[in-house]
């Protein structure tokens, strides 16, 4: 009988030992009439040989779309470790008591578990965390953390990891003082969440980065080998080439509009455009060259403006203009159509030219539809700069080195990645503020537009954009004022680091770096701007998940033959047990 039972014991616990599931307890929220309160959840994960799919069962179903984020979370976990994981299928289940909101406020823990499954790493289940999972894999803000805090502290969970830059979270309502009167009365209260946790047993860490976390997590520490950042020098002559056109016609234009005669109210634009080029001078003279680039432009579209408003301009010169702009803008899109995409940074340059031929195409368009002479001259003004530009960023085309294949059906698929993500995103936006960012939604709108004429360069472009427009509110929630310029630098870190790690594949991802840098140079005079463009350089810094890579293979078979091992050491250990047991019962009956 003993030995029946140690064999069936055997038997059941070999598939425990080969096919290991990973977990992870998840905090989450719940809506209930008196608001958001606190929930947990469980999170596990199997991996197995397939296709890279993604399976994602939630028990019962989350408020808010969860497919989206997992799969982000896990291309972003394979992408941190630099893995292929096209050989393989992630399954994740999420079971919780209730129905949670889910949605991106999982995508921290969904992208720790899959990097734990992927090294075979042991997760402390005593420490969890919370927060969205952006490119780069940096850590982004979330909502409800006093009532995940709460939560935690109920299952018995020692330590908390939350979003740098909400330590400080706001609570209250705001209550009508006189049904008969409009004013109201703040009851909001501010609650430092490090104190509030360790009231509850808690440490409650901020962190950035899953880097950071999975230190925490599991004790594995994936340190960035190279930590210098060098500037492609064909990136570098190529802005800059592109910096002195575009400075070079600023130049020219200032020339001929200080031979004009200009009212006070045109000698104010005339004393900002100059402005602008000073800033250009200075940014130039540091070799940021992106950021000179975008002065003389904003000086180029404001000297344009003038000179055509003092021009006198005849409805039929107007006319001709927008013939000539128009014929201008089909011929660079029949050049555009032409170039074969095999770089990222061809990727890049396609976007960005596209971007601007079709912005110059939207302004030159409305020219027609206006009343006002001043409004028709600012659109016929933008429209000629936006088309320059797209001529001066045109000269990024094979320029690339590591070639990709990228055909039109991945750019297609990428496209819709995008777009659900930021769709997911701003969905969760609303459901924490109640705001309906319109531009946003347009935005998303626009890229679903661009899918549906195939423009998917354009589509993939604008869809990021979207995206990072929401991570720009969602980051500013229970941040002060004073604090926005040291959280933007925090980013800034991790985008430098995430182009760094580009670069170590073989690419340098110039729009990535031309927001990074005009980020950092805006953070001291303009921080709301400079909080945009660092959204964007996180968005378009890893293009690359997107599509087939040569990444390193996923050790699994070494993890298989550990967990084979474990196997054969345990049949070892029950052989030699049932032999001692089978030696007793002999024993036994040679002795009756």
């Amino acid at each position: 009988m003993k030995l029946f039972v140690c064999l069936v014991l055997f038997l059941l616990f070999i598939p425990i030992v080969i096919a290991k599931e990973y977990h992870l307890p998840l905090l989450a929220v719940k809506e209930t009439e008196g608001g958001f309160k606190g929930s947990t959840a469980d999170l596990y994960l199997e991996v197995k040989e397939g296709r890279g799919r993604v399976f994602l069962e939630t028990y019962p179903l989350t408020k808010l779309d969860t497919q989206m984020s997992t799969r982000f979370a896990k291309e972003i976990a394979c992408s941190e470790l630099d893995y292929d994981c096209n050989k393989f299928d992630f399954i994740y289940t999420i079971k919780s008591s209730s129905v949670i909101v889910g949605g991106p406020s999982a995508g921290a823990a969904i992208t720790l578990v899959t990097i734990a499954a992927l090294e075979d790493l042991d997760i402390n289940n005593n420490i969890t965390i919370t927060g969205t999972i952006n490119s780069g894999g940096l850590i982004g803000p979330v909502g409800g953390l006093k009532e995940k805090i709460e939560a935690a502290s109920d299952v018995g969970i020692k330590k908390v990891l939350i979003p740098n830059g909400e330590i400080v979270v706001e609570e209250g309502n705001i209550s009508v003082l006189d049904e008969n009167s409009n004013e109201s009365e703040k009851n909001i209260s501010k609650i430092n969440l490090f104190d509030y946790g360790k009231k509850l047993g808690i440490d409650v860490i901020e962190i950035s980065t899953v880097k950071e976390a999975l230190v925490y997590m599991t004790g594995k520490n994936i340190q960035d080998s190279n930590n210098s950042l060098e500037i492609d020098k064909k990136y570098l002559e190529t802005m800059k080439s592109v910096t002195e056109d575009l400075c070079r016609r600023s130049k020219d234009l200032i020339d001929k509009t200080a031979k004009i005669n200009l009212t006070k109210y045109e000698k104010d634009i005339f004393e900002n455009s100059l402005n602008l080029t000073e800033r250009s001078k200075k940014a130039f003279e540091s070799e940021k060259y992106y950021s000179a680039a975008s002065y003389c432009f904003g000086a180029n579209t404001k000297l344009s403006y003038l000179i055509l408003k003092n021009s006198s301009l005849t409805n039929t010169q107007i006319l001709d203009k927008i013939t000539e702009v128009k014929s201008s803008i089909k011929k660079k899109d029949l050049e555009l159509e032409n170039k074969t995409i095999r770089t990222i940074t061809d990727l890049e340059t396609y976007m960005i030219v596209k971007e601007r031929l079709n912005e110059a195409e939207e302004s030159i368009n409305k020219v027609l539809e206006l009343k006002n002479l001043t409004e028709k001259i600012e659109n016929i003004a933008y429209s000629v700069e936006r088309l320059n530009s797209a001529d001066s960023w045109s000269s990024f085309f094979d320029k690339g080195t590591k070639e990709y294949s990228i055909n039109s059906d991945q750019i297609k698929d990428s496209c819709i990645n995008k777009i659900y993500e930021a769709e997911e995103r701003n969905e969760y936006l609303k459901l924490l503020t109640e705001i309906a960012l319109e531009s946003t939604q347009m935005d998303i709108d626009a890229a679903k537009k661009d899918f549906e004429n195939k423009s998917y360069e354009l589509c993939l472009f604008k869809a990021s954009k979207a995206k990072a427009e929401s991570d720009v509110i969602l980051n500013t929630l229970g941040t002060e004022e004073s604090d926005l310029k040291e959280t933007t630098e925090k980013r800034l870190e991790v985008i430098r680091n995430n182009i760094i790690k580009e670069q170590k594949k073989g690419i340098f991802p110039v729009v990535g770096y031309s927001y990074y840098e005009y980020a950092d140079d805006l953070k001291d005079n303009d921080i709301y701007s400079s909080m945009l463009f660092t959204e964007y350089s996180l968005e378009l810094s890893n293009l690359d998940i997107y599509f087939k890579k040569d990444g390193k293979n996923v050790n699994f078979m070494l993890i298989l033959e550990k967990n084979i091992m474990k196997t054969v050491i345990f049949a070892f250990s029950l052989g030699i047990l049932i032999g001692i047991n089978i030696g007793k019962i002999n024993s036994k009956n040679h002795r009756k």
